[in-house]
């Protein structure tokens, strides 16, 4: 992974945690991971189980919402992000 893939990662990342340390309240852990495959870059969203709703929101509303922000964001980069929420 080239310094610009990890620079552009680490950004992502950072727009993932911010859209769900939003959402919940301050004393819930969230881990986000970061990952690079040949064609794609991989994001995992860890919320505990307790709270998972609140980012997954109603049939999937916010995930949803939450793909498409980071989706277009992605765009100038023209590499394709996905987002996981992961037990």
């Amino acid at each position: 992974m080239t310094d610009q893939q990890e620079e552009v990662l680490t950004e992502y990342v950072e727009l993932v945690r911010f859209m769900a340390t939003a959402l919940l309240p301050d004393d819930v852990a969230v881990e986000v991971k970061g990952s690079a495959a040949a064609d794609q870059l991989q994001i995992d969203l860890l919320v505990p189980e307790a709270h998972r709703g609140r980012v997954i929101g109603k049939g999937g509303r916010i995930a949803r919402a939450m793909r498409t922000i980071l989706t277009n964001a992605a765009l100038p980069n023209h590499q394709p992000v996905a987002l996981d929420i992961v037990d």
